[in-house]
């Protein structure tokens, strides 16, 4: 099954599902609401976990939605070198991560809990925020910045 796309501009690669037009015409991705209405499209009804990473500018406007990894159906890859490295190459001042669990419960796992502090931490000495990591399942999402891991 192949990601729709995120906007009339995508481009025809798979990993590349969103490009930016100019600033003032890209939106402002300010909150995990924002950021759930751009990735759970992507997300949903995947039979594998797949990880999405949303990168954006000093304006938290968006630059990017990019498809980080996918692995099997409860585990995928969140390596800092793979995520920061399409971050500043997107340019990127802040991202949102997201990811799904195809179980359909959106309930961080440990693991989720512990890559996203790994992850927060690799950003700060980048200087580049993780604003939040949303897991995705059917049909909720959870916030791990809402629920204090952040």
């Amino acid at each position: 099954m192949t990601a729709s796309p995120a906007c009339p501009t995508c481009t025809t690669d798979p990993q590349r599902l969103f490009r930016p037009g100019p600033p003032a015409a890209r939106p402002q991705v300010n909150s995990p609401e924002d950021a759930a209405a751009l990735v759970v499209p992507l997300l949903e009804g995947r039979d594998r976990e797949h990880c999405l990473l949303v990168t954006l500018d000093a304006k938290h406007r968006l630059l990017g939605v990019d498809t980080v990894s996918v692995g099997s159906v409860d585990h995928t890859f969140m390596a800092p070198r793979e995520i920061f490295r399409d971050a500043l190459a997107a340019g990127a001042s802040a991202l949102f991560l997201a990811h799904n669990h195809p179980s359909g419960d959106p309930a961080p796992s440990l693991d989720d809990r512990q890559v996203t502090r790994r992850l927060a931490q690799a950003g700060v000495t980048l200087g580049v925020d993780l604003l939040d990591h949303l897991v995705v399942g059917d049909p909720d999402w959870v916030s791990l910045a809402r629920l204090g891991v952040l």
